[in-house]
């Protein structure tokens, strides 16, 4: 069975100093990238931009992947554009919801069935020569992570967590779907928690936290970020 890529993007954001078509331009480096390593894979984008695709936007991403939820400018999304400057709370809490609802979509219409094996990437980041698909199609029953991290916060601010999972590229055995959408509705109600609490709780810490450890698989993972 073909594997799917789920592309998370946020394209029209008052963040960052990269203008609108800049970053339609490196996401479809991102598809190119997926394309030219896993010729056989699809790629879902999840689009979550504060504000709402163009026509012309949408009609490129339309084109250039093979499906398209389009999440932008939603009412979740734009509380929390609107609510705070902080765009890393943004771009956590925004994430985090949309790619629950992305998989819910995935789930309800039973279009996991269709893959054997799901992929997170995050819009912007390329898949390099040293990318091994081989390393996440032999877990055929586990959760695939690069290497954990030391936490660049005190433990304090993270709520006692010291470790963390970087997101920017991941997958899971499409039959374990469910647990994973699990995973994100928990760790939504923490990460909200923990930011009205002051602290810090982004997706990276979330995942160390509530992946579940027995089925986890740490590898050397080979993605490179086009630009901030």
């Amino acid at each position: 069975m073909s594997s799917l890529f789920i592309v998370t993007s946020a394209t029209n954001t008052k963040f960052g100093v990269f203008s609108s078509n800049e970053r339609v331009q490196q996401t479809l480096r991102t598809f190119h990238s997926v394309r030219d390593k896993v010729p056989d894979a699809k790629i879902l984008l999840v689009e979550m931009s504060g504000d709402p695709l163009t026509s012309e936007q949408n009609e490129i991403y339309q084109v250039q992947s093979d499906y398209l939820l389009d999440f932008s400018n939603s009412g979740q999304v734009r509380s929390v554009y609107d609510q705070t400057n902080n765009w890393d709370i943004v771009k956590n809490v925004t994430e985090v919801m949309m790619f629950g609802e992305a998989l819910r979509v995935v789930l309800h219409n039973g279009f996991a069935n269709q893959f054997g094996r799901m992929f997170k990437i995050s819009g912007r980041y390329q898949l390099t020569d040293r990318f091994n698909i081989e390393l996440h199609l032999a877990e055929t029953e586990h959760i695939v992570v690069s290497r954990h991290r030391d936490s660049q916060f005190l433990a304090q601010v993270t709520g006692g967590l010291s470790k963390q999972y970087m997101s920017r590229l991941w997958s899971w055995p499409s039959n374990l779907s469910q647990g994973i959408l699990d995973v994100y509705g928990i760790g939504l109600d923490a990460m909200i928690r923990r930011i009205n609490e002051g602290g810090y709780f982004d997706i990276e810490h979330m995942l160390y936290k509530y992946l579940p450890a027995n089925l986890v698989t740490e590898v050397a993972q080979f993605v490179k970020n086009v630009s901030f």
